[in-house]
C-alpha cells in the first residue's frame, strides 16, 4: 500500500500529462486522488511515449508513473450534470487540481469562487506551462519547452533534444509536481488551520527558471555582485577542479572524483600512493596552473584499475567519488539495489512488473502503489459512494 503520511486527504484532478504528477505525488503518500476524466479518451498520456506496456497499444510508463494509486471516474465537465457532480465532489474534497492549460476550470463554471461557494476550505491548484498571466500564458508549451525558457536547455547545435548525444532532463516538467506538491500540502495545513481555502498557481517554466538562481540572482544585481578573488585559476575554471573532475577507468566507465575538501584529498593521495601531490598546492609562490599538473598525473593512474576496484578501495579510506552512471548502470548500482528503489506490480494480465518506487522513506512503512488505472474504472463506485447519481 501507499504510505498514510495524507490518508485523510481527498483530492479532485483534472488533468493531462506532466501536471498528473502532482495528484501522483499525493497518491504516493497516501491521499486518495480521484481522476475526473473526459469519457470521450480521458488522459492521454495513457498511451504517450515511446515504450508500450505489456502490448503494442499498452500503458506508457508516464502513465504507470504519474498517474498510479488514483482512481478514474468519467464525468462530462462540458454539460451541466457534470458540472453538477463535480460540486458535489468538491463540497466533500479537501483540494481540486487544474492540470489542464491555465482557465480551463475557470471557463468551464469550476474556477476557485464557484468551488469556493460551496467548500470554504477548498485549496485550489492550477498548474500549467507558462502560468495565467504575462505575453506567453496563451503559449501552447511542452515538456523541453520549459527548460528552454529558462536558460537549462542550452543546445549544442541546433538539436536541443539531443544535446550531447542524449536528451537532457526535463527540470521544468518534473519539477512543477514537486513544487505544487509542497504547495497543496501548505494550502491544506492553512486551510485546517483557519476554514479558508486558497488558490495556488505553478507554472513549469517557472519552476525551471527558479532552478538555478545563483545563475540569475548576480545578473539581477549587477551593481553590487563582484569576482571573487582566487576563485577561479589562471585557465578560468573554479580553483581545485581536478580534485573534482570525472576520470575514466580501466573498463572505460567513467569515476567522478569530489576530493574538493582536505580531508577527502589526503585520503586519496593515500590510496593512490602519491602524497607528493599535496605540495603542488603548497607552493610558496603558485603558478596558476596547479590543477592541470595535478589531472595530468591523476588520469594515467586512475585508468590503471575498473571503476568498481576504485571504489571499493577508496570506501575503505572514505575517499569522495562516485560513479557516473548510464540509465543502465543505475537499476544494477549495489547502492541503489540495495534500497527499496523499486516495487512490485501486476498488469491485468497476471504479469510481473518493477517500477521505480519513491525517493522519501518512511519508518515502519513499504512503498507499493495500485497499478494506473483505466478511464472510467472506477466510476460506478465512486458515483454510488457520493451519490453522484446515475451514470451520464
Amino acid at each position: 500500500m501507499a504510505y498514510d503520511l495524507l490518508a485523510d486527504l481527498l483530492v479532485l484532478e483534472v488533468a493531462h500529462f506532466g501536471p498528473d504528477a502532482l495528484g501522483g505525488r499525493l497518491a504516493d503518500m497516501g491521499a486518495r486522488v480521484l481522476k475526473v476524466e473526459d469519457p470521450d479518451g480521458g488522459d492521454p498520456v495513457r498511451r504517450a511515449s515511446l515504450y508500450a506496456v505489456g502490448g503494442p497499444d499498452g500503458f506508457s510508463y508516464l502513465h504507470l508513473r504519474w498517474n498510479r494509486g488514483k482512481e478514474s471516474v468519467a464525468i462530462d465537465l462540458s454539460t451541466p450534470a457534470g458540472v453538477a457532480d463535480f460540486l458535489k465532489l468538491a463540497a466533500q474534497a479537501d483540494v481540486v487540481i487544474e492540470g489542464m492549460r491555465a482557465g480551463v476550470m475557470q471557463r468551464l463554471g469550476l474556477g476557485f469562487e464557484a468551488l469556493r461557494a460551496v467548500n470554504p476550505r477548498i485549496v485550489f491548484c492550477s498548474l500549467s506551462g507558462m502560468g495565467e498571466t504575462g505575453p506567453y500564458a496563451k503559449l501552447a508549451s511542452h515538456g523541453p519547452s520549459f527548460d528552454a525558457f529558462a536558460g537549462l536547455g542550452l543546445p549544442v547545435g541546433d538539436d536541443i533534444t539531443r544535446a550531447a548525444g542524449r536528451q537532457p532532463t526535463s527540470v521544468g516538467m518534473y519539477a512543477y509536481g514537486l513544487e505544487a506538491a509542497f504547495a497543496v500540502v501548505c494550502g491544506v495545513l492553512r486551510a485546517r488551520r483557519t476554514g479558508e481555502g486558497v488558490a495556488l498557481e505553478v507554472a513549469a517554466a517557472e519552476c525551471a527558471a527558479h532552478w538555478m538562481p545563483e545563475a540569475l540572482d548576480p545578473l539581477l544585481n549587477p551593481a553590487v555582485t563582484q569576482d571573487r578573488a582566487g576563485f577561479l585559476d589562471a585557465s578560468g575554471r573554479m580553483r581545485l577542479w581536478a580534485r573534482m573532475e570525472n576520470y575514466a577507468c580501466s573498463d572505460g566507465r567513467i569515476l567522478f572524483l569530489m576530493t574538493y575538501t582536505d580531508k577527502s584529498w589526503q585520503a586519496l593521495l593515500k590510496v593512490i600512493g602519491r602524497p607528493d601531490l599535496a605540495g603542488i598546492y603548497t607552493r610558496a609562490e603558485p603558478t596558476g596552473h596547479e590543477d592541470a599538473e595535478v589531472h595530468a598525473v591523476l588520469a594515467p593512474i586512475l585508468a590503471t584499475r575498473t571503476r568498481d576496484e576504485w571504489l571499493a578501495a577508496f570506501a575503505q579510506e572514505n575517499v569522495a567519488a562516485m560513479p557516473v552512471n548510464t540509465f543502465e548502470d543505475v537499476i544494477a548500482d549495489p547502492h541503489f539495489t540495495a534500497r527499496p528503489n523499486t516495487y512490485a506490480v501486476q498488469l491485468p494480465d497476471g504479469r510481473a512488473l518493477t517500477l521505480t518506487s519513491s525517493a522519501i522513506r518512511v519508518a515502519g512503512q513499504d512503498f507499493s502503489v495500485p497499478l494506473a488505472p483505466e478511464l472510467g474504472e472506477h466510476t460506478a463506485r465512486v458515483r454510488a459512494e457520493f451519490g453522484l447519481g446515475d451514470s451520464q
